[in-house]
């Protein structure tokens, strides 16, 4: 991975809202915030990304397949179609080629608070190449239960209460233990693991804030 020149902003959650927005932070200090939101993570804003069209569709090798559009030139992604991944599972999107415009685009890399889930990311072939019954419904419930904002526990949620996607008349289409076992493994894998350039990260696309937040994956 090439350097690049970003600018440092937070990615803040809206409590009330369940949804995801970024703030710029030219200085480098964390802004005064209202009580209604708080501080998750530090993000950079990708150079040529800031205004980004995205149109999202269900996928059945992830969650979902993105085409991008409108991205500038710059040394970390590039306009086409992506695999995508939800990261507020509460917010609706229309995934049946719902187009977004004027999308703002994030770099993981290097994060701290990414770091499980980029991990994820650079192992999740080997996953599926070894095991067939895990699916993109067993990635997704990993990244949804190692965000810790909003909240997803999937052994306190009811069958009813879990995303469309996930159930199946009524029963549940994924496998709980696999879901376990994924997590495990990234809990007990992630610190070791050497994130430099040439390893995987998420790319998230700030989307309106009524609209669930995604993200896609480069190398």
């Amino acid at each position: 991975m090439k350097p690049f020149n970003y600018l440092t902003i937070y990615l803040v959650t809206c409590v009330l809202l369940f949804s995801v927005s970024c703030k710029d932070n030219a200085t480098g200090e964390k802004p005064d915030l209202p009580d209604s939101l708080d501080p998750v993570e530090e993000v950079k804003a990708i150079q040529g990304g800031d205004s980004a069209t995205i149109q999202v569709n269900k996928d059945s090798q992830a969650f979902y397949q993105i085409d991008f559009s409108d991205i500038e030139a710059n040394d970390i992604i590039q306009n086409g179609i992506q695999e995508g991944w939800c990261i507020d599972w509460e917010t609706p999107i229309d995934s049946d080629g719902g187009v977004y415009e004027g999308v703002k685009l994030y770099s993981t890399f290097q994060v701290e608070e990414w770091k499980p889930i980029n991990y994820l990311l650079n192992i999740k072939q080997d996953l599926m190449e070894n095991d067939p019954t895990v699916t993109y419904r067993e990635i997704q419930l990993v990244i949804w239960s190692l965000r810790t904002n909003p909240v997803f526990d999937l052994e306190e949620l009811a069958v009813e209460d879990l995303p469309g996607r996930m159930v199946n008349d009524g029963k549940p289409n994924f496998s709980y233990d696999k879901v376990e076992e994924i997590l495990d493994r990234v809990k007990t894998g992630y610190e070791d693991f050497d994130f430099s350039a040439g390893t995987k990260f998420a790319v998230i696309g700030e989307t309106p804030a009524d609209v669930q937040t995604v993200f896609t994956v480069v190398q």
